[in-house]
């Protein structure tokens, strides 16, 4: 029987090697922003006076280094695929608890934040970024086990990828050398026409979240701007877009919330520059800048009034 045990802890230590081993040859990270965007969270150093929040088209779409002023620290944590339950948990459970209270939040709102399929995002899908005693909290409290601990190790967050990733070289997607403040330019695709109808179906579930979460803005205090970032004007159907944005216009009138509406209301040269676009919904590199430079205008207005 010992020596059965003695094989046994070998073959469990011998694994735990091998383990640790595929962990930090597989330690590869294609979205750079992400540690950084989640560093600032947990060890803040820029301490931003604003934060935007958001999905992909806000990650890549508005650089803070145009927004930022002497009086104005900002820093931009939005999320690629981030719905409204996403950030309900996140700014209650880690944020609130790490970072110092903002004075302002840009929630940069999209006529697809309330569909699962475009925004699948869970905060357990992060867990390879948190700090060990926020990572064993979340085990404790209500989190998904097998969720939690399958996207904490490189191994097992990418087991579909591994053999690619051991065999094929490692192309960088985002250009990390750009990064600023969480803002990262979008991969160029180059692909403005859909081959499908998009006409997402709104989710209670985040619909709810997204009002919880504004509640919970208007208890600490902090003002809201709504900002929804341009998109591809020949790429999209007008009439699929605008029961979102009319919901999205009502719940800011209702509140008081200010409403930058690049889609449909302040549509510019910017919405038909293809040259300013990797794909339908995300602004290219050259777009991001454009379209930051024109919001600092318009937000240098916002601000004043509030």
């Amino acid at each position: 029987m010992r020596k059965f045990l003695t094989k046994m802890a070998f073959f469990f230590f011998l694994l735990l090697l091998f383990l640790v081993f595929m962990n930090y040859w597989l330690d590869f990270e294609p979205n750079p922003h992400y540690p950084l965007q989640y560093h600032e969270v947990f060890y803040p150093k820029v301490n931003a006076d604003l934060v935007i929040l958001g999905a992909s088209q806000a990650t890549h779409g508005i650089n803070p280094k145009y927004l930022e002023s002497e009086d104005l620290k900002v820093f931009n944590f939005a999320l690629d695929g981030a719905p409204p339950s996403f950030y309900l948990n996140w700014y209650n459970k880690i944020f609130t608890h790490y970072y110092r209270k903002p004075t302002y939040v840009i929630y940069a709102v999209h006529w697809v934040m309330f569909n699962d399929i475009f925004a699948p995002r869970q905060i357990e899908h992060d867990s390879q970024y948190f700090p060990l005693p926020l990572l064993i909290k979340h085990l404790r409290y209500g989190g998904s086990l097998q969720t939690l601990l399958f996207n904490r190790f490189v191994f097992s967050k990418q087991r579909k990828n591994v053999l690619s990733m051991l065999f094929s070289k490692r192309n960088e997607i985002y250009p990390k050398a750009k990064y600023y403040n969480g803002f990262i330019p979008f991969k160029e695709r180059k692909k403005l026409q859909k081959t499908e109808v998009v006409n997402p179906e709104i989710n209670p579930v985040q619909w709810e979240a997204f009002i919880q979460l504004l509640n919970d803005f208007e208890r600490d205090g902090i003002k809201v701007i709504f900002v929804h970032i341009p998109g591809y004007f020949y790429g999209r159907e007008t009439q699929n877009i605008l029961k979102n944005i009319q919901l999205l216009k009502g719940i800011a009138e209702k509140r008081g919330i200010p409403f930058l509406d690049y889609e449909t209301e302040r549509i510019s040269s910017i919405n038909m520059n293809d040259d300013l676009f990797a794909d339908w919904t995300h602004m290219s590199e050259k777009g991001s800048e454009a379209f930051s430079k024109l919001l600092k205008q318009d937000l240098e207005i916002v601000l004043k009034r509030m």
